[in-house]
C-alpha cells in the first residue's frame, strides 16, 4: 500500500478537510494503521481541521505532531508568518511527517489551500508535496468553474513534476444537480487527462459508499 498522499484543493474551501476526513475513517474501518498530517494550519480553522483528525485517531498521537506549524492569522502560510514574525520550521514539519511515516501504513497529507498558496519566499504548497515525495489527490467544487480551476490545478502539478493520483469532486452545496454538475462529472477527467476517482455527496448519505470507492482507487 502506498505511504501516503499529499491531498490538495482547487481552491480554499472545496473540502480538502472533509474528504481526507473520511478517507482517513474508511481506512481506519478497514484496519489500515492510518493517519491525517496538516503541516501547516492558518486561524482557528485550520486548527481545528488537525483536531478533528486527532478525533478519528483516538489522540494516539499530540496535536502538535499531526499539526506542527500552526499560525494564528487565517491568510496564506507565509503571509501570516511575517506578520507573526514567525519562521516556518520546515525540520518539524520533515520530522513530524517521519515520525508518522514510521508508525503508520498510510499518511494522508493535507495541504493548505491549493498547489501556490505560498509557505515561505519562493517555496509553495507544490514544493513541499515534492519535497515529501507524495503524489498528489485533487479535491475540486463539483459545481460551474470546476473545469477551469482543476484544469489549471493538474497543469500546475505536471509543469512541477509532480504525479497526480486522481481527481475528487465534491459536492459543496448539495441540492438538485444542474448540467453543470452532470456535465462536469465526465468533462473534468476528459480535460484534465487525469482519472476521476470519485463524487463525495453533499451530507453524510451515500458519503461512505463513495468514500470506499475513492479508497479502493487510491490504494487497492
Amino acid at each position: 500500500m502506498r505511504k501516503g498522499i499529499f491531498i490538495t484543493g482547487t481552491d480554499t474551501g472545496v473540502g480538502k478537510t472533509h474528504v481526507t476526513a473520511l478517507l482517513l475513517t474508511e481506512l481506519r474501518r478497514r484496519g489500515v494503521k492510518a493517519a491525517a498530517f496538516k503541516p501547516i494550519a492558518c486561524g482557528a480553522g485550520g486548527r481545528r481541521d488537525a483536531e478533528i483528525y486527532a478525533d478519528l485517531m483516538n489522540h494516539e498521537q499530540p496535536l502538535d505532531v499531526l499539526n506542527p506549524i500552526y499560525l494564528c492569522r487565517p491568510l496564506a502560510p507565509s503571509v501570516a508568518a511575517k506578520l507573526e514574525r514567525r519562521r516556518i520550521d520546515f525540520d518539524k514539519i520533515f520530522g513530524c511527517y517521519s515520525l508518522l511515516t514510521t508508525h503508520y501504513s498510510t499518511v494522508l497529507v493535507e495541504g493548505a489551500g491549493g498547489l501556490l498558496v505560498p509557505i515561505a519566499q519562493n517555496y509553495f504548497v507544490a514544493d513541499l508535496a515534492r519535497d515529501l515525495g507524495l503524489p498528489v489527490l485533487i479535491v475540486a467544487r463539483l459545481g460551474l468553474g470546476t473545469i477551469n480551476h482543476t484544469l489549471l490545478t493538474v497543469r500546475q502539478a505536471l509543469a512541477m513534476k509532480l504525479k497526480v493520483a486522481g481527481i475528487v469532486l465534491n459536492n459543496t452545496v448539495g441540492g438538485k444537480r444542474g448540467i453543470a454538475e452532470q456535465t462536469n462529472i465526465k468533462e473534468v477527467p476528459r480535460l484534465c487527462a487525469v482519472p476521476l476517482l470519485g463524487v463525495v455527496p453533499h451530507g453524510k448519505r451515500g458519503a461512505a459508499k463513495a468514500t470506499a470507492v475513492i479508497c479502493d482507487k487510491l490504494f487497492g
